[in-house]
């Protein structure tokens, strides 16, 4: 039996669904002041965004920025007509990069953001604390970027899953679905644990590294 190649690989798939779970805890973790969970979320889904954007340059086929980011007119030759794409469409495209650096801007200014009240970011007092009032301020925008993000992907995601019936649910869910197979064999899931590991030692680095507030804040 000749087994078919996923569209969506397993450490795309982890990342993937690990993003609503890390996004909504990261929520609920601020709301209610568990500043601690909030920081060690923030770490793993800075980890877990950073290796998306390595793996969508040395990933498998489908994962690869090169295989689906296209240009102006591809995007409106997309619009007008409507092809069907087996991995991201071009408006995907545009949907999955906006949400990887907006998730990375939120987790990288969060290590450099103090609230004044329950949070310092373990990077805040850094460079002699010159980011603080920026990054708190693009912490605190950025985050109202990310909710709009959420809800166009959701609506997106709810538009081609149940009004044209295309299974994206399915095939992220287990990587491939009928009709709905990849063009190459993924790469080997050890090249991506490999990426994150080594992105979360040089983050814990930076943290272990950073200062704390001097004695006049």
């Amino acid at each position: 039996m000749i087994r078919s190649n996923p569209v969506w690989d397993a450490p795309t798939r982890l990342i993937h669904w690990a993003f609503p779970v890390g996004v909504g805890l990261m929520w609920w973790s601020g709301e209610t002041g568990r500043m601690q969970i909030h920081n060690y979320v923030g770490y793993v889904l800075i980890t877990l965004v950073v290796t998306r954007l390595i793996w969508g340059v040395v990933g498998s086929y489908h994962s690869r920025f090169s295989n689906f980011v296209v240009g102006p007119r591809n995007i409106a030759r997309y619009i007008t007509q409507g092809d069907d794409v087996v991995g991201h469409n071009p408006l995907g495209a545009l949907s999955t990069v906006a949400l990887l650096l907006v998730v990375l801007v939120q987790g990288v200014s969060g290590l450099f953001s103090v609230d004044d009240v329950a949070f310092d970011g373990p990077l805040a007092y850094a460079f002699d604390g010159v980011l603080i009032d920026v990054a708190s301020e693009w912490h605190d925008t950025n985050w109202g970027v990310l909710q709009v993000l959420v809800v166009l992907h959701l609506a997106a995601i709810a538009w081609y899953q149940w009004r044209i019936k295309r299974p994206l649910i399915q095939t992220m869910w287990r990587g491939s679905f009928a009709g709905r197979v990849g063009k190459e064999a993924p790469v080997h899931v050890t090249r991506a644990v490999f990426i994150a590991v080594i992105t979360a030692i040089v983050l814990s680095a930076f943290v272990w590294w950073a200062p704390d507030a001097p004695s006049y804040y």
